[in-house]
């Protein structure tokens, strides 16, 4: 499916969505806190991983430069494990885990969310 910035031409790829999700992720940032750096609700910001449907241009290069990448690679189909300043190990997981069924998605969902909830906690109390 291809979708289409406000006022471009040009589709949106598909893998956008996924690719912000696991940028995301690997910032250790939750969808609300990513939101709240670009101005963007919790909402969308899952609707955006989800479908990457016409988000405005504006948004897309505000989390560009909130995820520490441009926004080249952010809308180019470069693996994530390719791109400057991420992890190939940890993305290829990632990537593996997408294909997993979803109740198993979700186990390692709220693993994740439980590591970064006790790491949260050990920084502000360090």
């Amino acid at each position: 499916m291809n979708t289409y910035f406000i006022g471009m031409k040009n589709p949106v790829p598909s893998f956008l969505g996924d690719k912000l999700r696991l940028l995301r992720l690997e910032k250790g940032l939750t969808q609300t806190q990513l939101g709240e750096k670009v101005g963007l609700s919790k909402r969308m910001m899952a609707h955006y991983e989800k479908h990457a449907t016409r988000p405005p241009t504006d948004k897309v290069m505000l989390l560009a430069h909130a995820l520490g990448i441009k926004i080249e690679d952010l809308l180019k189909s470069t693996p994530i494990s390719k791109m400057a300043g991420t992890d190939p190990k940890f993305s290829r997981k990632l990537e593996k885990a997408k294909r997993l069924p979803q109740s198993d998605k979700q186990i390692v969902t709220t693993m994740i969310d439980s590591l970064l909830k006790k790491n949260k906690k050990r920084v502000i109390h360090a």
